[in-house]
């Protein structure tokens, strides 16, 4: 496969291109814009804001985040209870922590 990648970091956009073609749609949800052919094949990908998407320790599970702090789950859970650290649950099931945030409870 011959692929183009192209990465700007001044706007922070990386682009990749698996075939050349002329765009007739696009979808974009999450920060990722999908790009079509008429026949509907995935000519290449956009990403904006792609340092976020890239960079996975940006954010901590929940054991990564009780590694750091230096406390067992049970109490990381209540602190998530007492709202004294904010979270996500981008699945629905697993906690998700900004590093930052965890870093400043330290």
């Amino acid at each position: 496969m011959n692929f183009k990648i192209r990465h700007d970091p001044e706007i922070d956009y990386v682009s990749i291109d698996f075939k050349d073609g002329i765009e007739a749609k696009s979808y974009f949800k999450d920060g990722v814009i999908i790009r079509e052919d008429k026949k509907g094949h995935v000519i290449g990908i956009d990403i904006t804001n792609s340092n976020k998407f890239f960079n996975s320790k940006e954010t901590l599970s929940l054991q990564e985040a009780c590694r750091i702090l230096g406390v067992s789950e049970s109490t990381l859970r209540r602190k998530i209870r007492n709202k004294e650290i904010p979270c996500t649950k981008p699945n629905g099931k697993d906690y998700r922590f900004k590093k930052n945030d965890v870093l400043s409870l330290r």
